[in-house]
C-alpha cells in the first residue's frame, strides 16, 4: 500500500507544542527525512507565527510564496489557515501579568502548548481563589484551531472525577478568543515525581491506579484522551497524599457525542499524539481506526516508564531515526518485556534501581513475571489483544498489588508462531511442506503401533472405571452417613439450645447453638434460633450477622423474619444492608401483595426515608390494603407512613387519624401520634405537631406501665417498628 504523505498542517501543529528548541529541530529532522519541502515550509509557518504580534496589518512577504512555491504538497494552504486571526490587533490582545480577563486577574504564565497559554489567575469576584486560565494564543484562532481549543473545553466540562482537573468557568476575551478556567494544580510529571521521591515499584503502582480511573471516567463520558503521556499526568499533594490529575484533552476525541457546534475532525494523515507514548492505530495517520484501547496502549508506556525508567522507543533512538521508520517501528515492532529492558540498561541499572529505593536484582526479579505480563498485554499491536477498558489495567494492576492472581498472562506459543510465520512467508511455505512429509511418514507408523494398543488399553480402561465408580459411590455414601450423623446431632443441639432459652439460661444457650452451626453450618433454623437469642440480649451486631446468614441459605418463607432483618439492619447502621433487605422481601413476596403480605412488605419499607422502593408505589400497595381491609387502623396507619416517605404530608394527617379513631382508646395507637407530629411540622402546623407529641407522651408512659407491669413485652419486637420510624 502506498505511504500517505504527512501534511504541513500537521506537522506544523505538532511542533507547536513542542516548546525546547532542541526537541523541536529533531521533530523536524524526523518530519523532513523524506519531504526537505516539507521541512522548508513548517519552518517559514513557524517564524511566521513568531513574528505575529501584528500579523494582519503586516503579513509577512514571503509566506504566500513560500506556500505556493511547491503546488500539489499535501496541506498547501493548511498553515495560512493556522495563522488566520479573529483579532484585528493580536499583538494588543496578549496577555500579560497584572491583566485582567473577566473576573480573572492574570498572574504568570506557568505553561504554553501549541495552541494555548497557561496562566495562574486570581479570581477576583463572586470569590477569591488561584486558578489555572488557558487562553488561546493570538493569531492561532483559525476555525480547526479554535474547534479543538473548544474541544478541550467541553471534554473536561463533561467528566467530574477526582483525578481530572475540573473545570470551573469558560468565556471569551475582549477580542473574541475563547477561554477556559480550570483548577490550579501545583504539581509535577508523575514520572519526575516517582523519580524525586525515589517511590518503591508498589508505591509507583498505587499511584498508576487512579490515574487509569480518570481515563476510564473519560472513556465513560464518550472521550479519548489520545496523548496520555507524564507531562499530561501531574502529582499534587493534598494533605500530604499524592494525587495524580490528568489534564490537557487539547487533542481529544469524542466517541460518542458532538463536543462542540464547530466542525472538528482528523485530517486523513494527520498525526495526533506524541510519538513515544502513541499506539499503532495512531501511527497509521488515520483517526478512523482510533478507539479507547488507544488510550490503554498510552497507560502501558507510562507504567513501563514508571517501572524501567525509560519508554519502549527511548528518546535517544528517535534522534537517530527518521521520521517514516519511527511510524514503521511504532505499528510493527514488539517492544522488550520491562524485565529484558532492566537487564539491558547496563550501568544505568544501579542509578534505576537507587530512584525505585531497590537493590538491581531485587528490581528485576520484582518485575520480571505478573508485571511483565500486564505492561505487555497493554502494549499489544493487537488492540483485540489488549485490555478492553482502562478499568481492566487498574483491576489487574491492583489484583498484584494484594497478591492475587492477574488476568494477564504470557502470549500463547501459537500466537508466537502465527506471528513468526507472517514475517517469515516463503521459509515457513517451504519448511510446512517438508514437515508435512515427515508428519505422514510419522503418522503411518504410529497408526498401526495405535491399533494395536488400543485393544489393550480398552480392557484395562473398562476395568479401572469399574474401580473407580466403586470407589466413588463408597467415598458418597459414607459422607451421606456422615452428614445424617451431625444433622442428628445439631438438631439435638438445637432443641437442648431452645430449652435453655427458656430456662433463661443464656451461655448454655449459646455454646449449645454455636456447636450445633459448627456441625452443620447449612443448617438455616439454627441460625434462626442463635440470632433470636443475640436479639434477645441487645446484641444487635451479632443478631444481623446471623440473620444474613439465614437469608443466604434460604430466603424466609415469613415476613416476620424479614421485618427483624430490616430492623437490626438499620439499629446497626447498615443502610444499604436495610435497602437490600427490602427489595429482597419484595421479590420474594411478588404476586402475592395483598392482604396480610402487602402491610408486612409496606411497613418494612417505610421504616426509614430511602428505603430501596419508590414511595408512590408504596403508597399505592397500602391503598389497596385499606381496601381490602377497611375496618382495620394498622392499614390507615401504613397509608399515613407512606405518605409522609413519599413527602405527601397533607394525606398523611388524613390517614393517620384515621388510624387513631380506628382504636381510640388501644395503648398501642402511640405509634401513629410520632409519625402525625412530624407531618403537621412538615406543614408548618407547630400547635398540632406538638400536640401530637403530648398525645404520644401520654401514651407510652401508659405503654411503658403495662411493660413493667409485664403486660407489654410480649410487643417489643412487633412495635419496635415505631422507634425506627
Amino acid at each position: 500500500m502506498e505511504k500517505q504523505p504527512v501534511s504541513v498542517k500537521a506537522v506544523f501543529d505538532r511542533a507547536l507544542e513542542i516548546e525546547a528548541a532542541a526537541e523541536r529541530e529533531a521533530y523536524l529532522d524526523q518530519a523532513g527525512a523524506d519531504a526537505p519541502q516539507l521541512r522548508q515550509q513548517v519552518e517559514a509557518l513557524l517564524k511566521a507565527y513568531e513574528d505575529a504580534g501584528s500579523f494582519l496589518e503586516k503579513p509577512a512577504p514571503d509566506l504566500g510564496a513560500t506556500m505556493n512555491s511547491q503546488p500539489g504538497q499535501p496541506g498547501d494552504n493548511a498553515g495560512a489557515d493556522a495563522l488566520a486571526t479573529k483579532s484585528a490587533n493580536p499583538r494588543s490582545a496578549r496577555e500579560e501579568p497584572g491583566r485582567v480577563i473577566g473576573p480573572y486577574k492574570l498572574l504568570q504564565q506557568i505553561g504554553e502548548g501549541g495552541m494555548g497559554t497557561v496562566w495562574m489567575a486570581e479570581q477576583i469576584r463572586p470569590v477569591q481563589r488561584k486558578v489555572a486560565l488557558k487562553v488561546i494564543k493570538p493569531g492561532m484562532d483559525s476555525r480547526q484551531v479554535i474547534a479543538r481549543f473548544e474541544a478541550e473545553r467541553q471534554a473536561l466540562a463533561l467528566m467530574d472525577h477526582i483525578n481530572i482537573a475540573r473545570v470551573l468557568d469558560a468565556g471569551a476575551t475582549e477580542s473574541g478568543r475563547p477561554y477556559f478556567v480550570m483548577e490550579l494544580i501545583h504539581g509535577v510529571p508523575i514520572t519526575k515525581y516517582c523519580d524525586d521521591n525515589r517511590l518503591t515499584p508498589r508505591e509507583r503502582l498505587e499511584l498508576f491506579v487512579p490515574v487509569c480511573q480518570a481515563i476510564q471516567h473519560a472513556h465513560q463520558k464518550g472521550i479519548i484522551h489520545r496523548d496520555v503521556k507524564p507531562s499530561n499526568v501531574m502529582v499534587t499533594l493534598y494533605d500530604g497524599t499524592p494525587v495524580p490529575k490528568v489534564i490537557d484533552f487539547g487533542v481529544a476525541k469524542a466517541t460518542e457525542q458532538k463536543l462542540t457546534e464547530r466542525t472538528l475532525f482528523t485530517q486523513y494523515g494527520t498525526l495526533v499524539g506524541t510519538v513515544e507514548y502513541m499506539s499503532p492505530e495512531q501511527a497509521e495517520m488515520s483517526a478512523l481506526g482510533v478507539d479507547t484501547r488507544s488510550d490503554i496502549y498510552s497507560l502501558g508506556v507510562l507504567l513501563y516508564e514508571l517501572l524501567t525508567g525509560s519508554t519502549p522507543l527511548t528518546h535517544k533512538r528517535l534522534k537517530e531515526t527518521a521520521h517514516g521508520e519511527i511510524l514503521r517501528m511504532i505499528r510493527e515492532e514488539e517492544p522488550p518485556k520491562p524485565s529484558t529492558r532492566l537487564s539491558d540498561s547496563g550501568a544505568a541499572l544501579a542509578s534505576i534501581s537507587a530512584q525505585r529505593h531497590m537493590e538491581s536484582a531485587k528490581l528485576t526479579k520484582l518485575v520480571r513475571g505478573e508485571l511483565d505480563w500486564i505492561v505487555m498485554k497493554t502494549l499489544e499491536k493487537d488492540r483485540n489483544r489488549r485490555y478492553e477498558t482502562a478499568n481492566g489495567v487498574a483491576d489487574d494492576v491492583q489484583r498484584y498489588l494484594n497478591d492475587e492472581p492477574v488476568q494477564a498472562c504470557p502470549p500463547s506459543g501459537w500466537y508466537r508462531f502465527r506471528k513468526f510465520a507472517r514475517r517469515n512467508k516463503g521459509a515457513f511455505a517451504t519448511a510446512s511442506a517438508l514437515a508435512l512429509v515427515m508428519l505422514l511418514a510419522v503418522v503411518a507408523l504410529a497408526v498401526s503401533n495405535v491399533w494395536i494398543r488400543q485393544e489393550q488399553a480398552r480392557t484395562k480402561d473398562e476395568k479401572d472405571r469399574a474401580e473407580k465408580a466403586q470407589e466413588v459411590a463408597e467415598e458418597r455414601a459414607e459422607k451421606i452417613r456422615q452428614g445424617l450423623e451431625r444433622l442428628k446431632a445439631a438438631n439435638a443441639l438445637r432443641d437442648r439450645g431452645h430449652w435453655y432459652v427458656k430456662e433463661q439460661r443464656w451461655d448454655d444457650a449459646h455454646a449449645a447453638f454455636t456447636k450445633a452451626i459448627q456441625l452443620r453450618p447449612d443448617h438455616d433454623s439454627v441460625w434462626v434460633e442463635r440470632s433470636d437469642l443475640y436479639a434477645r440480649l441487645g446484641l444487635w451486631d451479632l443478631a444481623a450477622a446471623d440473620f444474613a446468614r439465614e437469608q443466604e441459605l434460604r430466603e424466609p418463607d415469613a415476613t416476620t423474619r424479614w421485618y427483624r432483618h430490616a430492623l437490626l439492619r438499620l439499629y446497626v447502621g447498615d443502610a444499604d444492608g436495610y435497602r437490600q433487605v427490602c427489595r429482597r422481601m419484595r421479590e420474594r413476596f411478588r404476586g402475592t401483595l395483598n392482604g396480610f403480605f402487602a402491610s408486612e412488605v409496606i411497613r418494612t419499607c417505610v421504616l426509614a426515608p430511602d428505603a430501596d422502593a419508590d414511595a408512590s408505589q408504596l403508597v399505592e400497595l397500602a391503598r389497596n390494603a385499606v381496601a381490602n381491609d377497611p375496618k382495620s387502623w394498622y392499614c390507615p396507619y401504613l397509608l399515613g407512613i407512606a405518605h409522609y416517605r413519599a413527602r405527601e404530608y397533607e394525606p398523611a394527617v388524613r390517614r393517620l387519624h384515621e388510624s387513631l379513631v380506628g382504636h381510640p382508646d388501644w395503648t398501642l395507637r402511640a405509634i401513629s401520634y410520632p409519625v402525625l407530629a412530624m407531618a403537621h411540622h412538615r406543614l408548618g402546623q407547630a400547635a398540632e405537631a406538638r400536640q401530637a407529641l403530648d398525645a404520644a407522651a401520654k401514651a407510652l408512659d401508659q405503654w411503658t406501665q403495662d411493660r413493667y407491669q409485664g403486660q407489654g413485652e410480649k410487643y417489643w419486637v412487633h412495635h419496635l417498628g415505631a422507634t425506627a420510624t
